[in-house]
């Protein structure tokens, strides 16, 4: 029963669409010219792109002076992955690379923006959010896309946020590496201190014949065995002194000993970490690869006029055939209730 309903709901569009088609023709006809016309008036946007590709590490230091390095994450010429991917897409939508744009291309007088106007500054930054997009592409890299009515712009803007993105991801980590930075340092200021102190109680103690306290013991013990052996009595006594010395003086010097070769360990690692964090600082590695870099295109990207006209047109049509169907359905039901008072009227007679 709903399959003949459906049917005959159909057919009584089709015979509507008959009935009324130089009408619908009319619409389709005009709505066509007047789309075509205004698309005319859109000024066409040029588009151009950059493709770029992750790397896996940011540090040089790690790279370039570590030894036996097999991790793929510390090679220069690796790719990254998905989430080297996720954060070039963050960088790259930040407000920071919008900022650098409107200052580097003076946007504020190219896009004619009056800064009386309220919330001037929201309307330009959505504006650049418009024109510019970031995507992945589908062979793990990303896609830098930058529209505009001037094709020299457009490429100018999209090789500029490739170049800037190298300086602000370098400007990051360095926000965190300069307090890391100033750590270190004052950390092996503090140890070098500490370490002179050090040197000066072990030279005190050496100064009172403590040079090498295990060495100095076993020498001191066989030579006083000797001395008994031969009844040298002012030998003995001597010696004795200077046992008496190294017993006192022996363990501090043992103590202040193994401090300094533990510290001078500490250092030399602390050494290793601020050059490290010096090579980082001072030499900048690119924080990506260029796969393609931007051209002025020859070809406008926007408006796609025969999607406009066709999209137009189809909706015009729709819109024009539901108020024809709208038009009959009134019509029938006016009709269907005069045919019916017409028969209540009829109905006394007959009786």
């Amino acid at each position: 029963m709903k399959t003949k309903e459906s049917e005959n709901s159909y057919l009584h569009i089709f015979v509507l669409i008959v009935q009324w088609k130089k009408v619908l023709l009319t619409v389709g006809v005009a709505a066509a010219l007047i789309s075509a016309g205004i698309s005319l008036l859109i000024k066409p946007k040029f588009q151009s792109s950059v493709i770029i590709m992750a790397s896996t590490s940011n540090a040089i230091s790690q790279m370039i002076m570590t030894d036996n390095n097999n991790n793929n994450e510390l090679d220069a010429t690796q790719f990254g992955e998905d989430i080297n991917i996720d954060q070039m897409l963050q960088i790259l939508n930040s407000r920071e690379i919008k900022k650098h744009l409107i200052e580097k291309f003076d946007l504020i007088t190219y896009y004619k923006v009056d800064t009386n106007q309220k919330y001037w500054r929201t309307k330009l930054y959505n504006r650049l959010k418009d024109n510019c997009t970031f995507s992945r592409t589908d062979f793990m890299g990303v896609q830098i896309a930058v529209l505009d009515e001037n094709p020299q712009m457009a490429a100018d803007m999209a090789n500029e946020i490739a170049a800037y993105y190298d300086v602000l991801k370098r400007e990051i980590i360095r926000q965190r590496s300069k307090e890391s930075f100033s750590i270190i340092q004052e950390e092996m200021d503090k140890m070098e201190t500490y370490l002179a102190s050090l040197a000066d109680s072990l030279s005190k103690i050496m100064s009172y014949g403590v040079y090498d306290y295990e060495s100095q013991s076993e020498r001191l013990i066989q030579q006083y065995a000797k001395e008994v052996a031969a009844g040298n009595t002012t030998g003995m006594k001597r010696i004795k002194e200077e046992l008496l010395i190294l017993e006192k003086w022996g363990p501090i010097y043992m103590s202040l000993y193994n401090k300094i070769i533990y510290l001078r360990e500490a250092q030399m690692h602390l050494q290793q970490k601020y050059q490290s964090m010096r090579v980082d600082a001072e030499y900048n590695l690119p924080q990506k690869f260029i796969v393609e870099t931007a051209i002025a295109s020859d070809k406008k990207a926007y408006p796609k006029r025969s999607i406009i006209v066709l999209i137009s047109t189809f909706c015009s049509l729709a819109l024009a055939l539901l108020l024809i169907i709208g038009q009959e359905s009134i019509k029938q039901g006016y009709t269907s209730i005069r045919n019916s008072a017409a028969n209540k009227k009829q109905e006394p007679l007959s009786e």
